[in-house]
């Protein structure tokens, strides 16, 4: 069934024994089309993407690889100009390529070790870090699902006051997620000026001085001048609750991205 349905929709075939390596999204094309499949999940849309491929080995310079992919609706709002994502590469011929979505945004400095958060009380939620500060992808969209649905417990507290007394520092963006709130919906009484900005879910890893790099998980609005720049890989001024340092992160936009 997966074989028709990539054939009747001309999407890219799975590398088999494929050998990892990375590459650079340059562009992305909307098809227009639709598909569901057991890889890729339901409705799932179609996209032509231009990848600038990492040779195997690393050695050699990057090279142009055109393909059509059907994107898990968990990846879209990762899958952006200039994002790093996994790809597997026929060792017989390196212009069959076909992309790994769970390595997508990977290029962060790495931790030390991985991390895994566990719950703090009731309504609290666990997730897990690799030690490039990685999370599960199927336990950011349980959080996702669990926000929205009001099961896992949301820090409403005010951005402005984290920025005005927290610790300032760096974070990357490794994945961010929209919720499909508005401010409207989670501060009615928020400035007027940021009631129609999207809340996305983010995970990061922070870098702050004399500290190694930690992750955290936090939802957050994203003005809607700056959603076109919300993509893994990102380098983002912050500052964060010491206290609770894995959850309770802002995100300073005046000064964000950082070159």
């Amino acid at each position: 069934m997966d074989f028709l349905v990539r054939k009747l929709s001309g999407t890219t075939a799975p590398v088999k024994n494929g050998v990892p390596s990375t590459a650079m999204i340059a562009s992305i094309t909307d098809t227009g089309m639709t598909i569901t499949s057991p890889t890729a999940g339901p409705d799932a849309p179609v996209y032509k993407l231009e990848l600038q491929v990492t040779p195997i080995g690393g050695a050699g310079a990057p090279y142009s690889v055109e393909i059509k992919e059907a994107i898990p609706r968990l990846y879209i709002p990762m899958v952006l100009p200039g994002a790093t994502i996994g790809v597997m590469i026929d060792p017989t011929d390196p212009m069959k390529v076909s992309p790994d979505f769970s390595r997508i945004g990977q290029g962060a400095a790495p931790m030390a070790q991985g991390v895994s958060m566990t719950p703090a009380g009731p309504g609290g939620f666990a997730m897990d870090f690799d030690a490039n500060g990685q999370p599960a992808a199927g336990e950011v969209a349980a959080v996702a699902t669990g926000v929205r649905s009001g099961q896992v417990n949301t820090i409403k507290g005010s951005a402005d006051q984290l920025l005005a007394t927290g610790t300032h520092g760096t974070a990357v963006i490794t994945t961010a997620m929209p919720l499909g709130k508005t401010v409207r919906d989670i501060n009615p009484a928020a400035d007027p000026s940021r009631l129609n900005d999207p809340v996305w879910l983010f995970t990061v890893e922070v870098s702050l001085a004399g500290q190694a790099p930690f992750p955290a998980v936090f939802g957050h609005r994203v003005p809607i001048a700056k959603l076109a720049a919300v993509a893994p890989g990102v380098k983002l001024a912050v500052a964060v609750n010491e206290a609770n340092k894995n959850q309770e992160v802002a995100i300073d936009w005046d000064a964000s991205p950082i070159a």
